[in-house]
C-alpha cells in the first residue's frame, strides 16, 4: 500500500483539496484509495470531498466493516468526530488499511504532523510527503520553517521524498512565489504546482468533473511524483 502524507506551510494552504485530488487521481486509475482526516481535532474532509455518499463513520466511532463516505470518483473518505475527537492511533489505522486498501492519503492540515499520534506514520521510509504551500510570499518565508520540522521530525532522508505543492488560490499568473520556492527549497524532490481553479475557490464539495482539465493535469503529476520520490528514497 502506498501512504502519502499532505502537510500545509501554513493555515488555509490547501491540504485538504489536495488530499481529495490525490485520492481522485488514484481512484481513477483503478485504485481503492481511502482519504483520512488527520488534522488536529478533526477539520471539514468530509465535508470538502463527499459528493457521492455521506456516512456517519468517523476515525472514532469506527472504521472496520462499515461503509465509509465515498467522492465522486469512489474513492473513500474518513472523517474525525470533532470536536471532541482526540489524537487517533494511527499505527493501528493504517495496519487496517494496509491490509484492506491501495492507497491511504492522509489530511494533516497545519502543525499536525509533529504529534507523537503522527510518528508510526513519518517514521514510515516508504511514506511519501507532499507540502502545500499558498503562493503568497508570506507562505513561502513559512514553507521554510515547515520543511525545517518535517526534517526534525522525520528526518533528512523524508525530505528527499518530499514534493512542494505551490497551490494557486487567486486567479492570475504569480510566477514570483514558485520561483522563490524553487530556489530556496533545493532538499525536497520536486516543486510543483496547482493552478487557481474556481470550483476549488468556492469552498464548495470538489466534484472531480467540475475541475479545469490543468488542474485534474497538476494532481496528476503530484501522483506521479510523490511515487517516484518514494522508490528513489528506497532504492538510495
Amino acid at each position: 500500500m502506498s501512504v502519502t502524507l499532505v502537510l500545509g506551510a501554513c493555515g488555509g494552504a490547501g491540504t485538504t483539496t489536495t488530499s481529495v485530488g490525490l485520492a481522485n487521481a488514484l481512484s481513477l486509475h483503478g485504485k481503492s484509495v481511502v482519504v483520512v482526516d488527520a488534522t488536529v481535532g478533526g477539520g471539514d474532509l468530509v465535508e470538502r470531498a463527499a459528493d457521492n455518499t455521506v456516512t456517519a463513520a468517523t476515525v472514532e466511532s469506527g472504521y472496520v466493516g462499515v461503509e465509509l463516505s465515498t467522492t465522486s470518483t469512489g474513492a473513500q473518505v474518513l472523517g474525525r468526530a470533532w470536536p471532541d475527537s482526540i489524537d487517533p492511533d494511527f499505527g493501528r489505522l493504517d495496519w487496517h488499511l494496509t491490509c484492506t486498501t491501495d492507497a491511504a492519503i492522509y489530511d494533516f492540515g497545519h502543525g499536525s504532523v509533529e504529534r507523537d499520534s503522527a510518528n508510526p506514520l513519518r517514521s514510515g521510509p516508504s511514506a511519501a510527503v507532499v507540502l502545500v504551500v499558498p503562493a503568497r510570499p508570506d507562505a513561502v518565508r513559512r514553507s521554510r520553517a515547515a520543511l525545517h520540522t518535517i526534517g526534525l521530525a522525520a528526518g533528512e532522508k523524508a525530505l528527499r521524498r518530499t514534493t512542494v505543492v505551490v497551490a494557486h488560490c487567486t486567479p492570475g499568473p504569480n510566477t514570483s512565489a514558485v520561483d522563490d520556492v524553487r530556489r530556496d527549497l533545493d532538499r525536497v524532490f520536486d516543486v510543483l504546482e496547482v493552478p487557481y481553479d474556481p470550483h476549488l475557490s468556492s469552498g464548495s464539495t470538489v466534484t472531480a468533473a467540475d475541475l479545469s482539465p490543468s488542474t485534474t493535469q497538476a494532481y496528476a503529476r503530484i501522483l506521479t511524483s510523490t511515487i517516484r520520490s518514494v522508490w528513489g528514497t528506497l532504492s538510495a
